[in-house]
């Protein structure tokens, strides 16, 4: 049987006929990746149904997320077409299409010729799901509540120790493992640590009482304390199609963005080592 193309994937084909489908799909592959996309398409209709439909999701939050006119006009580079959606396309989880969507926009340019997204696809693709929503959970916080913050430069290891964040576990915990299989005692120790393995995090942190800490006044019974990094506010970053972005222009430019499936903010935040955190 043949397998079906990214043209049947993305195309909304319960409402329209079936050669309507395939010009609205096909114009949007073209949109996205430009010269790639020929390339991209032959090499899909090699795919499984399971492949394709995981590629498809990519491009249409790729597309979402360059919704401005001018990013009509730019492609992306075919290598990082390539690299991408061949790793993307094992991708199910919503959260990782999601990221690897924000990539995929942000790797667009006029002429086609930025492939730095190649790294930033291999970065995503290497994580598992709980370190990606454990990054997703705690930057979306870093976003929201740094934002505006003029005074506060993140590519300054010192402004980054004061952007060192607590929260509470009782809450962070179960949003963590939501439809994710893994143990509850094994979740923290698995994304924490593997996000400060590759980079996503600073290495100082703690998991644990709040008297452990010697802070006996701490708000939270348990509480996580993580610090945000250079290449984990960079990949927020890129996840919302916003290519290279500098750290210290994090607070100015990054948005809490949210998913078709929205996950709840967390509420149990603290910035203790800023005198006046911004309001969530």
């Amino acid at each position: 049987m043949t397998e079906p193309t990214v043209d049947m994937a993305i195309a909304n084909s319960a409402e329209l006929d079936e050669t309507e489908s395939k010009k609205i799909a096909r114009g949007l592959l073209i949109r996205v990746l430009g010269p790639a996309a020929d390339a991209i398409n032959e090499a899909l209709s090699r795919y499984t149904s399971y492949r394709v439909g995981n590629v498809g999701a990519i491009i249409e939050r790729a597309d979402a997320k360059s919704r401005d006119s001018v990013e009509s006009r730019k492609v992306v580079n075919p290598r990082v077409a390539h690299v991408l959606l061949e790793d993307g396309s094992y991708c199910d989880d919503d959260l990782m299409i999601d990221y690897l969507g924000g990539v995929l926009a942000g790797s667009r340019t006029p002429h086609g010729r930025d492939d730095r997204a190649v790294a930033w696809s291999h970065v995503v693709t290497s994580l598992s799901t709980l370190e990606v929503r454990a990054h997703y959970l705690l930057y979306r916080e870093w976003a929201a509540r740094l934002h505006g913050l003029a005074d506060l430069n993140l590519g300054v290891s010192a402004d980054r120790y004061r952007a060192t964040m607590d929260l509470d576990l009782g809450e962070f915990l179960p949003l963590l493992i939501e439809g994710i299989e893994v143990p509850v005692q094994d979740a923290l120790g698995h994304a924490i640590p593997g996000l400060i393995r590759v980079g996503l995090l600073e290495n100082e942190y703690y998991i644990g009482p709040r008297e452990n800490t010697g802070e006996p006044d701490a708000r939270f019974e348990h509480l996580l304390r993580v610090m945000p990094s250079v290449i984990g506010l960079e990949l927020y970053g890129w996840a919302q199609g916003l290519s290279g972005l500098s750290p210290g222009d994090f607070p100015a430019k990054v948005t809490a963005f949210e998913l078709e499936e929205a996950i709840p903010r967390l509420t149990g935040v603290l910035l203790p080592n800023l005198p006046a955190p911004a309001a969530a």
